[in-house]
C-alpha cells in the first residue's frame, strides 16, 4: 500500500477555529498571529516598520450581500526607558471573501504594515488588536526594542523564494512569521541588511548549542535595495530597485534547508573582523505542522496504515529517540533529500489529521485507521463524493477518482458513522 501513497501526492488541508488565541506559543507558531519589527537609519531618526499577519480563522466575518467581511485594527504604543509614551500609531485592515470556507482558513492571511519614526534608544512596544466585527480587543505580549546607531548589521529578514512585480520592479516578499525561519519552506532566503557600504563580505555561523548547521560560510552575494518596507498586493515587500540611497542586503539562500526545528543562534562577522561580530537568536518553526506529528511514538504507530506491523515494530525499536526514529524512517523515502524538510512525511500526516477530524464515528473511533481514512491517505481527496441510501436503506457514500479511474463505496451499516468499504475498484 505504501508504494501507492508514494506515487499519489495531493496536498489538502482543512481546519476550522474561530476563538482568537493570543498566548505566546500560538503567536510564535506561525499559524494564527505573527508580527515583525524592522528598522532602518534615515537622515535623522530611524524608520521603523511593524508588519503583522493574522489568519482568516482568527477573524470574525459578517455576511453582507454575497460576501463575508472582516477587519481588524492594530494599535501600537511605544514607551521609552522611563515609561513615557513617545509614539502611538494604528492601522485598520479589512478583507472580503465570497467563499464561506475561506473564513475558517488557517492558510489565508490578512496582512498589514505600520510605519513610524524613532531616534536611537531603548523602547518597549505594546500592541493590541481590535476586531472590527466583534469589537473584542486582545493584547499581544510586549517586547523590547533596542536601536543602536553604532550597529551596522540590522535584524535578519526572512523572505520567500518567489518575487512579485511591484512598482515596476521584481520585489522580495517578507515571510512575515514573527522573524522565524520556516522549516517547511526550505527555499526561503535570509537577508542580512548592512548599513556600512564598505563591508565586502560576511562570515556566517548558524548553530544550536554544540551542533553546527552552517560553519563559517562566507557570503559575498549582496544587492542594493530600498531601506523601506511597503504593502503591495496584500504582501509586505522590499523593493529591489538599485538606488544610491539604498543599503546592502547579503543573502543566505535556502537558509532552512540544512536546519532542524528549534532555536538557533546566528553569528555574523563582517570582513573577518571578530570585534564586530553580531549575534541574533531566531527560531526555526514548522508552520502548520500536522497535529499527528506532535507525539512521535504515536506517529510511528500510524505507519501501520501503509506498512506491515513488523516494519513499524522495527522503527519503534531502532533507538531510544522516537523522533529520530521517525525522521530516519521517512528520510529513506524523501523526495528532496538535499533538505531536512520531508514533503512526503508532511503530506502523510496532513492526511492523517484530516481523517482524524472527519472520519470518526459517533463513539470517536476510526479516523485515520477507518476504511475511508485508509483510502484517503492512500489516494488523497476524491474528485467527487456522493451520499445516498442504498437498497437496504443504509447510508452509502461513494468516492470517485477521475484521473485514477477508481471508485469506492462505503456503507454505514449500523448508523453510527462507521463507514466500511463495500466495494472498490
Amino acid at each position: 500500500m505504501k508504494i501507492f501513497f508514494l506515487i499519489f501526492i495531493f496536498v489538502t488541508q482543512l481546519f476550522a477555529q474561530h476563538d482568537f488565541k493570543p498566548d505566546i506559543d500560538l503567536i510564535q507558531s506561525g499559524k494564527f498571529y505573527n508580527s515583525e519589527l524592522h528598522f532602518f537609519p534615515g537622515k535623522q531618526d530611524y524608520s521603523v516598520y511593524y508588519s503583522f499577519k493574522i489568519s482568516y480563522s482568527q477573524l470574525f466575518f459578517q455576511k453582507k450581500d454575497d460576501n463575508f467581511l472582516a477587519g481588524i485594527k492594530v494599535n501600537i504604543e511605544v514607551r521609552d526607558s522611563s515609561g513615557s509614551i513617545i509614539n502611538r500609531v494604528s492601522k485598520e485592515n479589512s478583507v472580503a471573501v465570497n467563499d464561506f470556507e475561506l473564513t475558517n482558513s488557517e492558510t489565508h492571511f490578512l496582512q498589514g504594515l505600520l510605519a513610524f519614526k524613532l531616534p536611537s534608544g531603548k523602547y518597549k512596544v505594546l500592541t493590541s488588536i481590535s476586531d472590527e466585527t466583534s469589537k473584542r480587543e486582545r493584547r499581544i505580549p510586549p517586547f523590547d526594542l533596542v536601536i543602536n546607531e553604532r550597529e551596522s548589521i540590522l535584524n535578519p529578514i526572512v523572505v520567500e523564494s518567489e518575487k512579485i512585480n511591484c512598482e515596476n520592479s521584481a520585489s522580495f516578499i517578507l515571510s512575515n512569521n514573527s522573524s522565524s525561519i520556516p522549516f517547511n519552506r526550505p527555499a526561503d532566503n535570509l537577508f542580512i541588511p548592512v548599513t556600512d557600504s564598505l563591508i565586502k563580505f560576511l562570515n556566517i555561523i548558524i548553530k544550536r548549542g554544540d551542533t553546527l548547521f552552517i560553519e563559517n560560510k562566507k557570503i559575498e552575494k549582496y544587492f542594493i535595495a530600498s531601506s523601506e518596507l511597503i504593502n503591495c498586493s496584500d504582501k509586505i515587500i522590499i523593493v529591489s530597485n538599485s538606488i544610491e540611497s539604498g543599503i546592502k542586503y547579503f543573502s543566505i539562500d535556502s537558509v532552512s534547508s540544512k536546519l532542524t526545528e528549534g532555536p538557533v543562534t546566528i553569528e555574523i562577522i563582517p570582513d573577518n573582523d571578530i570585534n564586530k561580530k553580531t549575534v541574533f537568536n531566531l527560531n526555526v518553526i514548522w508552520i502548520g505542522k500536522p497535529q499527528s506529528l506532535m507525539d512521535p511514538e504515536a506517529a510511528i504507530k500510524l505507519l501501520e496504515i501503509i506498512e506491515p506491523k513488523k516494519v513499524v515494530s522495527e522503527v519503534l525499536n531502532s533507538g531510544d529517540n522516537y523522533s529520530a526514529n521517525l525522521f530516519n524512517y521517512w528520510k529513506k523515502q524523501d523526495p528532496t533529500p538535499n533538505t531536512n524538510f520531508n514533503e512526503l512525511m508532511n503530506e502523510f500526516y496532513t492526511r492523517v489529521d484530516y481523517c482524524e477530524m472527519n472520519f470518526k464515528n459517533l463513539a470517536g473511533n476510526g479516523g485515520a485507521k477507518s476504511d475511508r481514512g485508509k483510502v484517503y491517505i492512500k489516494y488523497g481527496p476524491p474528485d467527487l463524493i456522493n451520499r445516498d441510501t442504498n437498497n437496504k436503506d443504509k447510508v452509502a457514500e461513494s468516492w470517485t477518482y477521475d484521473k485514477l479511474k477508481k471508485k469506492f463505496v462505503f456503507v454505514d451499516i449500523d448508523g453510527t458513522g462507521n463507514f466500511t468499504l463495500a466495494n472498490g475498484q
